[in-house]
């Protein structure tokens, strides 16, 4: 019986070993590595072992779970209470939860409503809670840099809205007035470039006679016609209404009436000097403007009072230049004999051209050369040096001989 058991242990430990080779010699045989084999066993085996420790580790997790509830269920007996007690105890915490949550929202509420300037503004209404100056109840102060009242929309430092800041802007009080608008005529630098109204002005001239005609010497610029003022400056003088381009030409009066120099008058008249008025009486010889030996007051007067007679006038002056040259030299003899020789001469002409008619013609002349004390008393003391000095004539049929002048050529009008 021995034997047997021995030769059985044997038998099978011989069975063993030849299981074992007869593996490693099918593997190297096959051609795959017996290690592959024994890998692949091997990973099965540890999947095998990972899926015994995850139901292990589960089981293990449920009982401490029981034993959990168990001892929350023995508590409750301990304590006298029913087997509820645990889910009221948890359902109470949860309770306090929600409460601790609920006091948190709460403290918010509270911080929202909180005004930390004293404005009278929440936290949350007011866009700056540590300014009382600043708050939706505020006005909005331009140029500030602030938002005042709280409002985006009302602007700070575009008061007009134009889209220009007021640094840009040279008139933040009128949207139309900006950088970009376009200038009309109003008296406002529309566009902001420092202009106003370039370019669209209209220039006017001052109608001091108001004859509809204006003097081209005092203008203005304006966007409309200003009262006083005309847009033509043609008045040759601005001082007479009478004289301008709209009226005729009235002949031989001595005055551009038309102001057109091409229109026909008077040629002498047309270049008479200025009126000398009470200054031209202050001396012996007057003013004599233009140097031609007679004095202005008389080329004027003998001019504008015979107009439509040349011959005449040029008579009248010839004698004018002579009487003036008489009274210069009064208390010299020989000059004064000299110019009254002359003046007997332009006397025949005179006579020549107007008969006994002339002499109240020389008359009037000299009343006028002689309109001042002190020339009254040159003549006179010209006269007494002239006593008995003796001024020979000219027969009557000499006469137009005495004119300085060609009479016939000079013809008797103008």
């Amino acid at each position: 019986m021995r034997t047997r058991k021995g030769a059985l242990v044997i038998l099978l430990f011989y069975g063993l070993a030849v299981f074992v080779s007869t593996d490693r010699v099918q593997g190297n045989e096959t051609g795959i590595s017996g290690s592959v084999v024994y890998d692949r066993n091997a990973m099965e085996v540890t999947n095998e072992k990972q899926t015994v420790h995850d139901n292990d580790k589960r089981r293990e997790d449920d009982k401490r779970e029981e034993r959990t509830d168990k001892g929350d269920d023995n508590d409750s007996d301990d304590k006298g209470n029913d087997g509820n007690t645990g889910r009221k105890k948890h359902d109470k915490d949860k309770d306090k939860r929600k409460h601790k949550h609920k006091h948190k929202h709460k403290d918010k509420g509270d911080k929202d409503d909180k005004d930390s300037d004293g404005d009278g503004y929440s936290c949350k209404n007011d866009c700056n809670d540590n300014d009382a100056a600043v708050n939706p109840g505020a006005t909005e102060i331009p140029y500030n840099g602030k938002d005042d009242d709280c409002n985006t929309a009302t602007p700070d430092d575009d008061l007009d809205g134009d889209g220009y800041s007021n640094v840009n802007d040279c008139d933040d009080n009128n949207p139309s007035v900006n950088p970009n608008a376009q200038e009309i005529c109003d008296d406002v630098d529309n566009n902001c470039d420092g202009q106003i109204d370039e370019e669209l002005r209209t220039q006017f001239y001052e109608d001091a006679d108001g004859d509809g005609y204006g003097n081209s010497q005092i203008t203005t610029k304006a966007c409309s016609q200003p009262s006083g003022y005309v847009t033509n400056n043609t008045d040759c003088d601005d001082t007479n209404a009478a004289i301008n381009p709209g009226v005729s030409e009235i002949k031989k009066n001595g005055i551009d009436d038309d102001c057109n120099a091409s229109t026909p008058d008077d040629d002498a008249a047309a270049n008479l000097p200025p009126d000398p008025g009470e200054e031209g009486k202050k001396t012996l010889l007057g003013i004599d403007t233009d140097g031609d030996g007679v004095r202005d007051d008389i080329q004027r007067y003998i001019n504008f009072t015979y107009p439509d007679d040349k011959k005449l006038r040029l008579g009248l002056t010839y004698y004018a230049r002579e009487f003036q040259g008489m009274l210069k030299d009064a208390n010299d003899l020989e000059a004064a004999y000299d110019h009254a020789n002359k003046m007997a001469r332009h006397g025949e002409c005179l006579h020549y051209l107007k008969g006994e008619e002339s002499i109240n013609i020389e008359r009037a002349l000299d009343a006028e050369i002689l309109n001042t004390r002190e020339r009254s008393i040159a003549y006179i003391t010209c006269s007494d040096n002239l006593g008995g000095r003796i001024i020979s004539g000219a027969p009557q049929k000499e006469w137009k001989n005495s004119c300085s002048f060609d009479v016939d050529a000079t013809g008797g009008d103008q």
